[in-house]
C-alpha cells in the first residue's frame, strides 16, 4: 500500500467491483449468509451508481481497485442524512485503515456538498461490521428494526384477509 488514491466510480469499474464484492461476501471474515454472484453483485452496484453516481467512490492501490463506497442522501426532519450505503474492502486489505479513510473522504465530501448532519445505515448485528461501525461512533438504534418478508409469503398472508369490494 504505497500509492492509495480515491476517485469517483465509473461504469467501467463495475465489473471489477462486482468481483471484489463477491469475494468480500464469500470470505470467512465477512460471512453474513448472503450468497452473491458476480452478476447479482454487478446489478446491485449498477443500481447504486445510477441512484447517486456523485456519492460513489473507490480506492486504488497502485491502480488496483481494492475498496468502494456507494451511498445516497435523503432529506430528513433535522437535515440531510446519508442513507443505506455499501462499503467494502478486499479481504487482504481489511483492517489497514482503508475503510476508515474512504469513510472520511465520503463524509467530508457529503458535508461540504450536501450539508449532511447524520449517516444512517444497516449492518449485521454482533459481527465484525457492527463492531467497526461502533468504533467510528455509530450507535445502534434500539427502537428501529430492519424487517423483511418474502413476497410469496406476504401475498399468501394477505390473500383473503382483506378483500376490497370494488363493485
Amino acid at each position: 500500500m504505497t500509492d492509495l488514491k480515491i476517485r469517483r466510480i465509473d461504469k467501467t469499474d463495475l465489473d471489477t467491483l462486482a468481483e471484489i464484492y463477491t469475494k468480500v461476501y464469500s470470505s470467512d471474515v465477512f460471512d453474513v449468509g448472503e450468497r452473491w454472484t458476480k452478476r447479482t453483485a454487478y446489478e446491485l452496484l449498477f443500481y447504486w451508481l445510477k441512484r447517486n453516481s456523485e456519492l460513489a467512490f473507490l480506492v486504488e492501490d497502485e491502480k488496483k481497485i481494492i475498496a468502494a463506497f456507494f451511498i445516497d442522501v435523503k432529506p430528513w426532519w433535522d437535515g440531510n442524512h446519508l442513507v443505506d450505503g455499501e462499503l467494502f474492502v478486499l479481504p487482504e486489505y481489511q483492517k489497514k485503515g482503508i475503510g476508515s479513510k474512504l469513510m472520511k473522504h465520503m463524509l467530508d465530501y457529503a458535508v461540504n456538498m450536501h450539508n449532511v448532519v447524520k449517516c444512517d445505515t444497516y449492518t449485521v448485528k454482533g459481527k465484525y461490521p457492527l463492531k467497526w461501525y461502533e468504533s467510528l461512533g455509530f450507535t445502534e438504534i434500539k427502537e428501529w428494526s430492519m424487517i423483511s418478508v418474502d413476497i410469496k409469503e406476504i401475498m399468501g398472508n394477505l390473500e383473503g384477509k382483506w378483500s376490497l369490494n370494488l363493485n
